[in-house]
């Protein structure tokens, strides 16, 4: 395959050529998952869903429960259908990252006496971490330990993410005990080798076809474990897995705005999707996190900033080559506001970009500031 062939895979099975009409569920499941933190989330979806609104998104989330928020596959949060939770986290191959953490800051007995009093704190209730925070009486360091352990109970499926945050832009969720939130859906360890398999499969649907870098990378799984799951599904050909063969897809077409973080552009650890080499340190930086990004016709043509507030959206564009479609980002700005339902959407050109793997560090959230 082509560099092009991949491309227009990926931007397709990305669903990022927005022709069918979907539901958010139907998008994060053929997607293979969404980044979950707000805003990528909400403007993921609205990147792939024709008509998304962003009560969509917290209705499956909050109402219906059929897509949960929670830390897993490499350690990253993502969109998950409820009814592949058991299947993602029982593939998982690596030792639980988020509970060592609390113990180099409190250690094991402390996390262990704060667990306790977190299941009986959340038990009945739906409450946010400041007030979990406050309960337990924790502040400065003790405060990450404590984010840290939700994240851990959340990877262990004792509590999940249970009440939307206030806006748009807000990471601030609830929390509940998992068997009250779910209690159709109680934990289950799946056979690991099988979880695999079918983790493989869910990938290559949504971003195949991939190596087994690719899929060891995006999935956290050990190479050796990769590797026999991809060949437990798939055929590879010049190196690449996938389960059927290319189909004759149009060619890319469309304006769209993707934020920080976005699937398409981190799902394999090359990062050679849609981005032309040369352009790679103004796209990703030295740690391989993709910044906020203009495509046009299935290519990243510049990159983008976002400001405002919970009511405003200002957009901030730079072009790689100079002049770009401004009227293109105009339209995909106020498809943005409308879905999010904001009052007020500008748009303004800037002329300059950075080298992000030569920036501060956390530069790729906000690749345009100054301007």
């Amino acid at each position: 395959m082509t560099t092009r062939d991949l491309d227009r895979e990926q931007w397709h099975r990305q669903l990022l050529q927005r022709e069918r009409e979907l539901s958010v569920e139907e998008a994060v499941e053929l997607a293979g998952g969404l980044y979950s933190t707000a805003p990528t989330s909400y403007l993921s979806c609205v990147a792939r869903v024709p008509g998304f609104s962003k009560a969509d998104l917290d209705r499956a989330l909050y109402e219906d429960r059929t897509l949960v928020r929670i830390g897993t596959l490499r350690g990253s949060g993502f969109l998950i259908p409820i009814d592949r939770i058991d299947m993602v986290m029982s593939a998982g191959d690596r030792k639980e990252w988020y509970a060592s953490a609390v113990d180099k800051i409190v250690g094991e007995k402390q996390r262990k006496a704060w667990t306790e009093r977190v299941v009986r704190i959340l038990d009945g209730n739906v409450l946010p971490a400041r007030e979990i925070r406050a309960r337990l009486g924790v502040s400065g360091k003790e405060a990450e330990a404590l984010r840290y352990l939700l994240s851990s109970l959340s990877h262990q499926r004792l509590v999940a993410a249970a009440a939307g945050p206030t806006s748009w832009r807000d990471n601030q969720y609830g929390y509940a005990l998992w068997d009250q939130w779910f209690p159709d859906h109680p934990a289950v360890r799946l056979d690991p080798e099988e979880a695999r398999l079918e983790l493989a499969r869910w990938y290559l649907q949504g971003h195949g076809p991939g190596t087994i870098e690719d899929f060891s990378w995006w999935s956290g799984l050990k190479k050796a474990n990769a590797r026999k799951a991809l060949e437990g599904v798939a055929q590879p050909h010049d190196g690449f897995y996938d389960l059927n063969p290319p189909a004759d897809l149009p060619e890319p077409s469309g304006l769209r705005l993707l934020p920080i973080w976005d699937t398409a552009l981190v799902t394999q650890k090359t990062r050679r999707r849609m981005v032309a080499e040369d352009l790679y340190p103004y796209v990703y930086d030295s740690s391989g996190n993709v910044t906020s990004t203009v495509m046009l016709d299935g290519e990243v043509i510049g990159v983008w900033d976002r400001g405002g507030d919970n009511e405003r959206l200002e957009v901030k564009a730079a072009f790689f080559a100079g002049s770009g479609p401004r009227g293109l980002v105009e339209e995909e700005a106020g498809r943005i506001g409308g879905a999010l339902g904001l009052a007020e959407v500008s748009v303004r050109q800037v002329d300059r970009y950075v080298d992000l793997t030569e920036a501060s560090r956390n530069r790729f959230m906000s690749p345009l500031s100054g301007d």
